[in-house]
């Protein structure tokens, strides 16, 4: 089966994998924050909550992957820089979503 990028994304299963994607950006961010030792871990929800949100959606991530992978053929790899964060396949050819930052985070 041909991935065709934009009606997959537009799927429950591509809506869903978007979710977990950003959600879980936004998780290791607040994550690290709440590090002991780097952050204070009573900030926000606290460590604990934003590890677990963390670990998660890696699992769901995981159940993504293995079903974009059986159903097409791709190996898809989650991604985060200073820069952006996404889903692409592993030389960056092909990307499922690419989300840049904002300057002011």
């Amino acid at each position: 089966m041909k991935l065709n990028k934009e009606k997959f994304m537009k799927t429950e299963m591509g809506g869903e994998l978007e979710e977990t994607i950003r959600t879980w950006d936004k998780a290791l961010d607040e994550r690290r924050k709440a590090t002991p030792g780097i952050g204070n871990p009573d900030q926000g929800l606290g460590f604990k909550y934003w590890d677990n949100t963390c670990r998660s959606c890696q699992d769901r991530w995981e159940v993504f992957k293995l079903a974009i992978k059986q159903f097409y053929g791709i190996e898809f790899f989650f991604t985060r820089t200073d820069e952006y964060f996404g889903v692409c396949s592993e030389d960056e050819s092909i990307w499922l979503m690419k989300e840049g930052r904002e300057e002011n985070e």
